[in-house]
């Protein structure tokens, strides 16, 4: 009993591997068909009769819902801010000059935006004053006295002179006749000081997302604001789109400003509205962008039925389909199409897929394909194909 058990497996092992060695050196088509892999190929090919005439794929279709486009944007603050700062601090500075025995000092300051640094100034108290104390800017004196007090009024500092970099040289007089004596000044809590604008708050900028539907069928374009501010007090107003200037006007306080603008200075995708002036502030209230549409958006595309494609469809043997393969089957999907100008729709409905033979519109050469979605399409891939007929 237990040799025939072990006949019986010695055979189906045989069996097997005779099997698996037929099976290696078939072809690789009869191969794939035989272990099951090869229905997705036999159903591609199933299709390669048909003639593709066109495909677009990863399209989204979006409805704007009205011929005018309203944009509420935020409000924005434009003021200037100008305060004393100090541009160098030093505690104490100590020059002497004698028969043999001379010292000078100096410093450096720097300016990080000179155009908007006024009124520099330079203070100390002097401890110690023998002689004339001299400074100089940049290797120009612009201080050459005796001191003859502690608390020495303000020295201003010539703005003809100034660069991003400043030296101030200190130096005393020499003694002359008086060989045996020093001049000598000590300079405490020595600063330079200025009023510095900051302009940062001068501008602001508003960032806004046009749609490529959109910006391709504007025909008018407007921006209406109201600026709050104090007549008389404030500056030129300016308003750029995209870098454009639209308006640069001292406005009317607390009015509402409506501006008409060239409807090409909007752009697909991201767009910016940016607001400054030069003086007083401002509270730039209640902006808005107001488009007006040609129309709704539409998407238009092309194929091409050469001499031999159409004569196979006007001999009967084909037909010409157009499909919609859609990537859910959950939102509604209905749309108005033109082949060439002839009308026909794409009627509401859920599935992942629509399809609609197109003979009738057809025409030898150029054709044309417009669509003009009723709701938001999201489409994996559009067809139109040359078909065998059913």
């Amino acid at each position: 009993m237990r040799k025939a058990q072990m006949n019986a497996a010695v055979l189906i092992a045989i069996v097997s591997a005779l099997i698996i060695i037929y099976i290696l050196f078939l072809p690789s088509e009869e191969r794939l068909d035989l272990i099951g892999e090869n229905e997705t190929v036999r159903e591609d090919r199933e299709t390669e009769g048909d003639d593709l005439l066109f495909e677009e794929t990863s399209i989204i279709m979006d409805v704007i819902g009205s011929d005018e486009v309203e944009r509420n944007l935020p409000s924005v603050n434009l003021f200037t801010r100008t305060s004393a700062d100090v541009l160098r601090d030093v505690s104490s500075i100590y020059v002497k000059n004698g028969l043999f025995d001379k010292q000078d000092h100096e410093i450096d300051f720097r300016l990080d935006d000179p155009d908007n640094t006024d009124n520099i100034l330079i203070s100390f108290f002097a401890k110690t004053a023998k002689g004339r104390l001299m400074i100089s800017l940049n290797g120009h004196k612009i201080y050459d006295n005796e001191v003859d007090k502690v608390n020495v009024d303000p020295i201003p500092v010539p703005e003809d002179l100034l660069a991003a970099t400043n030296n101030l040289y200190f130096e005393v007089s020499g003694v002359g006749a008086k060989f045996w004596g020093t001049n000598e000044y000590l300079l405490e809590n020595f600063k330079v000081t200025a009023d510095v604008t900051d302009i940062s708050t001068r501008e602001s900028v508003i960032s806004f997302v046009v749609p490529r539907e959109e910006a391709k069928n504007v025909e008018e374009a407007h921006l209406r604001f109201v600026p709050e501010c104090k007549q008389g007090e404030v500056g030129i107003l300016d308003i750029s789109i995209n870098e454009k200037i639209v308006y640069s006007s001292v406005p009317d306080c607390g009015t509402v400003h409506p501006i008409e603008f060239a409807p090409n200075l909007l752009i697909r995708g991201d767009n910016t509205l940016e607001f400054g002036s030069d003086r007083g502030r401002y509270l730039i209230d209640q902006i808005e962008i107001v488009t007006d549409l040609i129309e709704q958006p539409s998407y238009t595309y092309f194929f091409e039925i050469d001499d031999d494609e159409w004569e196979e469809f006007r001999d009967g043997d084909k037909n010409i389909n157009l499909t919609f393969f859609f990537v859910d089957d959950e939102e509604e999907k209905e749309a108005e199409i033109l082949i060439n100008e002839r009308k026909t729709f794409m009627t509401r409905h859920y599935d992942f897929e629509w399809s609609t033979l197109i003979d009738n519109f057809v025409e030898r050469g150029d054709n044309s394909l417009k669509i003009i979605p009723e709701e938001r399409l999201e489409i994996r891939k559009i067809t139109v194909t040359l078909e065998d007929e059913d």
